[in-house]
């Protein structure tokens, strides 16, 4: 079997923890499925007074510049400092593998181009989209792609549905851990805009700036909306959306939909998402899973890690770093009836 594959960790939250017993607990299938062991090297926390962990625990710089290191996995969020360790990691020649949304949607192309940059677990934790759309349909002509990217609010419009007000159902979605106390990136539907921006980067071929992407959230929706919905057979989701129009321009955007309650969509409950992509070949494709959770999420990154220590390209990551160059597409919203009537 080929040498270990030395791994550092940035962050070792719920995410970050549940990638670690994986590669401790699950090692043997792990380097089975890599073709060699994945060794946990070193991990970086903010606060580590008193803490254990598998590895030890270093500053962040010290984890970068650890010598005989492969790969750095950041599990940190937000913009920076994930930014700057990023840039450094790939700028030193270490590939990275990360879940941060946020910093692929603002600025994956650049960062690709700097080095080996995977990011599975961006969008959809346990759904593998990212590849498929990178890889898979690389040579086929996808022409829209619509799906439920945001489990928080799928939970929150689901209580809603049944009866719940607005501000009941979150609270118990923050009880149990699937809302933040700060909820706006979820029920503002900031979230799943920057992960319809990497989807469309990824199916369209178009760099994609999100803070173009129309986006209404579910704040302003009324409990009686949803159950007259209902009883109309329809359902209230969250949908994000986009379709290719030619040349520069994409049409996207994120609002609630009314949803026939006979569509798959329409049955993706909870904290579950879901992903339709129409391509000119492969026809329609639905891709169902968990879009939220420690596990999910540390299944992506662990197989971004596998795809890593095997040497497998970094396709998605070499897509953005081809768009880097271009300038943003011109983005307009879909509007209030594509691909489903608007719920507002």
């Amino acid at each position: 079997m080929r040498a270990p594959y030395r791994v550092g960790l940035l962050g070792l939250g719920h995410v970050g923890g549940a990638l670690a017993r994986r590669l401790i607990e699950d090692g043997e299938r792990v380097a089975s499925a890599a073709g060699r062991p994945i060794v946990l090297d070193a991990i970086a926390v903010a606060r580590p007074e008193g803490r254990t962990a598998p590895a030890p625990l270093l500053p962040a710089d010290a984890v970068l510049t650890r010598p005989h290191m492969d790969a750095i996995v950041e599990l940190i969020g937000g913009i920076e400092p994930a930014l700057t360790y990023i840039c450094r990691a790939l700028q030193s020649g270490l590939e990275v593998i990360t879940a941060n949304k946020q910093l692929i949607a603002a600025r994956g192309p650049s960062l690709a181009r700097l080095g080996p940059l995977r990011f599975e677990a961006s969008v959809a934790s346990a759904i593998p989209i990212v590849e498929t759309l990178a890889e898979t349909l690389a040579a086929d002509r996808i022409t829209s792609l619509m799906g439920i990217l945001n489990g928080t609010t799928n939970s929150i419009l689901d209580a809603m549905a049944e009866g719940a007000d607005y501000a009941d159902a979150l609270a118990d979605a923050q009880r149990r851990g699937l809302a933040e106390a700060d909820p706006s990136a979820d029920v503002d539907a900031h979230d799943p805009a920057a992960k319809l921006a990497i989807l469309g980067m990824l199916a369209f071929r178009r760099r994609v700036d999100p803070s173009q992407i129309e986006r209404v959230g579910i704040r302003g929706l009324d409990q009686r909306q949803l159950v007259e919905a209902r009883e109309r057979g329809l359902v209230v989701k969250l949908m994000a959306a986009a379709r290719a129009t030619g040349g520069a321009s994409i049409e996207a955007d994120v609002r609630p939909r009314l949803i026939p309650e006979g569509a798959s969509l329409a049955r993706v409950a909870g904290a579950m998402n879901a992903i339709a992509v129409d391509a000119a070949y492969a026809g329609t494709l639905e891709l169902h899973g968990p879009g939220a959770g420690p596990d999910a999420a540390a299944s992506a990154v662990l197989a971004d890690l596998i795809r890593a220590a095997r040497g497998t390209p970094p396709s998605a990551g070499e897509l953005l770093a081809s768009l880097a160059d271009q300038p943003p597409a011109t983005i307009t919203p879909l509007g209030l009836q594509t691909p489903y009537p608007a719920a507002e």
